[in-house]
């Protein structure tokens, strides 16, 4: 009985990733083409009409609220989120630009700048806000509840590569990908939808303000100090920076995710939460056949760019 119960609790595995690849399909060519023309309108169409309506169409089919994790979200949690986000940032530009670095031997990266002269209020809302909520009902609601099936730690996996494929961008492929683990994470040891909706929202605004205010300067600033003529590489040298940052940031990290999963297994255990890992069913490879299809989708795209 608990293991049917279980069950409809979860979306149909084929369906979502089937749905995901038509999705994706019309992103990067209808949704494109219409972001290139007009990039808040495009942004905005794209959000709802691509992945927010769809996610939201999957989850009808079970409980909405309990397929995408619409539960409460204690105040110490969102102290947690904003804090995990704040020391997780330059760890994950860390990762990201070692890899950048390594991509570099291989390609020519391009710089694609941002133009900054509307509002910032209209930035705040299409690039941070907006994404923040449609992408997480998606990629941590949707993908995550149908593949749990598969245990907890797969589900958060699986969905974060989705995620970063999603965003068919081989320079922004590990970015999205961690940040994609970083917010599964929240949405599993908060229980609660509204965790990783607040970290993608504050990554963003940070990546927004940092990007507009405060790169530049800083580049400029490491770039004039002794250290960095001596190292003769401002690449290298920010990441030796960021490198030491990190170190600082893995150890606050590990401290609040330690106390945040002690608080998760106890409302699991009371819960009876714990007596569905019981359930978790073997991998079927055919369920995933549109997700290998979106992957050569991705490298055509990634061979026809570059």
């Amino acid at each position: 009985m608990l293991k049917n119960k279980y069950k409809k609790k979860n979306l149909n595995v084929l369906s979502v990733n089937t749905f995901t690849l038509v999705l994706a399909i019309i992103f990067l060519t209808i949704g494109y083409s219409i972001q290139s023309r007009d990039f808040f309108k495009g942004t905005f169409i794209n959000e709802v009409f691509i992945i927010l309506i769809p996610a939201l169409l999957l989850s009808g089919s079970g409980k909405r609220t309990e397929v995408l994790k619409v539960k409460e979200f204690s105040f110490k949690n969102f102290i947690r989120v904003i804090l995990v986000v704040i020391f997780s940032y330059p760890l994950i530009l860390l990762l990201n630009g070692i890899f950048l670095t390594i991509l570099s031997q291989f390609i020519a990266l391009e710089n694609f700048p941002m133009d900054y002269s509307h509002a910032k209020l209209k930035y705040l809302f299409y690039i941070c806000l907006l994404p923040a909520i449609c992408e997480e009902i998606f990629f941590r609601g949707a993908l995550i509840n149908s593949y749990k099936i598969y245990g907890g730690k797969f589900a958060i996996l699986m969905s974060s590569l989705v995620f970063a494929l999603f965003h068919f961008d081989v320079q922004n492929f590990i970015a999205p990908l961690l940040l994609g683990v970083l917010f599964g994470n929240l949405l599993e040891l908060t229980g609660s939808i509204f965790a990783p909706m607040l970290a993608h929202f504050l990554n963003n605004v940070i990546a927004f303000l940092t990007a507009r205010y405060v790169n530049e300067t800083i580049f400029k600033y490491l770039n004039q100090t002794e250290l960095a003529r001596d190292i003769g590489s401002l690449q290298l040298y920010i990441i030796i920076v960021l490198g030491a940052i990190s170190i600082v940031s893995v150890i606050v990290l590990r401290f609040l995710f330690v106390r945040m999963d002690r608080e998760k297994r106890e409302r699991d255990y009371l819960k009876g939460e714990h007596e569905r890992t019981r359930y978790i069913q073997n991998i079927d490879f055919f369920n995933f056949m549109p997700i290998l299809t979106l992957i050569i989708l991705y490298f055509i795209y990634f061979v026809v760019v570059y």
